[in-house]
């Protein structure tokens, strides 16, 4: 108000200093255009930083689906080995193979 009494232009907010603009700023509570453009390349390193997560994450669950995977593949191996053991120990099974040994050797 006293530079427009006194006939001198006010300085423009493009000629402040911008650590004055900051500290200014920090007072009034309002951001000044140093803290928007921190606030934007917060918000861009941050995007960065969310695309990374997701990168991680997307090869986290391919990993884990993989493992699924294999677990599954030897679930049903031992599955079958299993069961074949438990029918050649069958009392059965047994008898008919133990006497078919006997057969074979001329006991």
């Amino acid at each position: 108000m006293a530079a427009q009494r006194t006939g001198q232009r006010a300085p423009s907010s493009r000629s402040v200093d911008p650590r004055v603009a900051d500290r200014v700023g920090q007072v009034s509570g309002r951001p000044s255009s140093g803290a928007a453009s921190e606030t934007a390349a917060a918000a861009v390193d941050g995007d960065r930083r969310f695309e990374a997560l997701e990168a991680r994450i997307e090869h986290l669950e391919t990993a884990l689906e993989g493992l699924q995977d294999a677990l599954y593949r030897h679930e049903v191996l031992d599955e079958e080995s299993i069961g074949e053991l438990r029918r050649r120990t069958d009392p059965q099974q047994m008898a008919r193979d133990l006497s078919d040994d006997a057969r074979r050797r001329g006991l």
